[in-house]
């Protein structure tokens, strides 16, 4: 998990976006749950983590995931449609916010 990029999603995405329902779920599964916990807290997040200690989230979206870039983190916006509607190889939180703010208008 990037500091600099969970930071800015707490601040920008989820505290912007979740009066107006926008849902945030980070889904570690790369780390021990000891050290997502500890940085949970470091950074003070307050959207839910979860903890994906046999990678079954990721291998579930692993072939759709490898269809948009194999980079890992990633940023992934599902819409009210329950379809992805936004897969990032970066973070780019302009382009987040665009996707949202088109999403939050259906």
């Amino acid at each position: 998990m990037c500091p600099s990029e969970v930071s800015d999603i707490e601040r920008e995405i989820w505290q912007r976006y979740r009066d107006r329902g926008v849902v945030v779920w980070g889904i570690v599964s790369q780390d021990t749950r000891a050290q997502a916990s500890r940085f949970v807290r470091q950074m003070g997040l307050t959207f839910p983590v979860l903890f994906d200690a046999n990678a079954t989230v990721l291998d579930r979206f692993g072939r759709l995931r490898h269809s948009f870039s194999t980079i890992y983190p990633q940023d992934w916006i599902v819409g009210v449609d329950g379809k992805v509607s936004y897969v990032n190889a970066g973070y780019e939180p302009d382009e987040m916010r665009a996707v949202l703010e088109a999403e939050l208008l259906r």
